[in-house]
């Protein structure tokens, strides 16, 4: 079988953009290969999509269009790469092709009618942006139910000028409306938003959730992973990640923490962006990672956590909270994303009101000062994620995906 995989990048995000079943599906007898805007692998996994975004010239198209769409509050429809592909000698040894990441600056879906009738096709939803008129996530907008007019939220990401958002919508629609696709999701509560959409309603849906490699991701000495960032045993490690941004609730995590009051010493431990928590800096000690690279880090940093503090306003699915439960740690999430389904709660984890920052606090409290709770909550965690989240599962999943495809095309 000859698959191909269509993304904006290869490296970055390679557990969900298809960068991690491309070895799996080479090693089981299959051609697989990830044709991307940017690459940055290094090997034969992965080829620069054409034009190459990344070259000279590329990159002067790529911004013209970009300023054009820009002006006129059009969102991913003139960039000719798509409408290369029939050409490409990749795309011509596909079998099937799997689209994943396509919004970001290199492909249009107006090509989507023409490809999908040359080759079977599955896509990837990483996001809702496939069933908007504009927005990366609707929060509680539901626009995208009956057309996206007139848009209220012209400044969520990807913002727009003018309120072309029922014009993106329409084009969308007929895009869909002559294109054949089958769809895959990660979470039951993004296949719910997909099958409620005018747009994507139509098109089968099948169900995987992503994938991690259990050995890596799994349970480990906390002493020992404490005392890699210098922290105590004796010390309760909360973990979370530090973007800036409309959807990771960074501000509620910083509001729990400064409501938070412990008898118990608490030390907060960090991944990502550095120097956000300045107003923490006379309450807890705080150890900033910045990025964190590669699995084995990663799983280092959840091993050397007692909670994973993970508000997110918006997700489709979520992949820390996945991680998290991996390595037997529960997280402490908001209601109203896919968040309580990926850590297991109430069992593996706890869910609050979506943007409050005292429920937070008060479920941090408790997992703080009730110590046989949290490694029971930890314990479930993992047992649920070795149901569910074991990267050949997954990938067996996808490839069965392929072979209904393929067999009913």
């Amino acid at each position: 079988m000859k698959i191909l995989h269509i993304n904006y990048t290869d490296t970055l995000g390679h557990r969900f953009n298809g960068g991690s079943l491309i070895p799996w599906l080479r090693e089981r007898g299959n051609d697989a290969l990830h044709l991307v805007g940017i690459k940055q692998a290094i090997g034969d996994t992965s080829v620069n999509i054409v034009p190459d975004p990344s070259h000279p010239l590329g990159k002067r198209l790529t911004q013209w269009v970009g300023r054009i769409e820009s002006a006129i509050s059009i969102h991913n429809i003139f960039y000719p790469q798509s409408f290369l592909l029939p050409f490409n000698s990749a795309f011509k040894a596909a079998d099937l092709v799997h689209y994943h990441i396509i919004h970001n600056n290199f492909f249009s879906y107006l090509a989507f009618p023409w490809l999908t009738k040359l080759k079977p096709a599955v896509w990837s939803l990483h996001d809702p942006w496939a069933f908007t008129g504009h927005c990366v996530h609707p929060f509680d907008c539901q626009g995208w139910k009956t057309g996206c007019h007139p848009c209220p939220h012209l400044n969520y990401p990807f913002a727009i000028s003018k309120d072309r958002a029922w014009l993106n919508y329409k084009l969308k629609n007929f895009a869909y409306q002559h294109s054949q696709l089958h769809l895959i999701v990660a979470s039951r509560w993004m296949q719910n938003l997909v099958e409620q959409s005018p747009l994507l309603g139509r098109f089968p849906v099948h169900y995987v959730p992503f994938g991690l490699d259990l050995n890596i991701f799994s349970p480990g000495n906390k002493a020992e992973a404490k005392a890699k960032f210098g922290i105590s045993d004796d010390q309760i490690v909360i973990g979370l990640r530090t973007l800036p941004g409309p959807y990771k609730g960074l501000e509620y995590s910083i509001k729990a923490l400064e409501l938070l009051h412990s008898e118990k010493p608490v030390h907060v431990l960090t991944c990502q962006t550095k120097g956000l928590l300045s107003s923490l800096a006379n309450k807890f000690p705080v150890t900033e990672l910045g990025e964190i690279n590669g699995d084995v880090a990663m799983a280092d940093f959840f091993r050397a956590i007692d909670i994973h503090l993970m508000p997110s306003m918006a997700e489709s699915f979520g992949m820390m909270a996945m991680e998290a439960a991996a390595c037997g740690v529960p997280s402490v999430v908001f209601y109203g994303t896919p968040l309580p389904e990926i850590c297991f709660a109430p069992e593996g984890g706890i869910a609050v009101d979506r943007g409050n920052s005292h429920q937070l606090s008060q479920a941090l409290h408790s997992l703080i000062h009730n110590e046989s709770m949290r490694l029971a909550m930890g314990q479930k965690a993992r047992y649920q994620a070795e149901k569910n989240y074991d990267f050949n599962v997954y990938a067996h999943s996808i490839l069965r995906v392929y072979e209904q495809i393929l067999t009913h095309s």
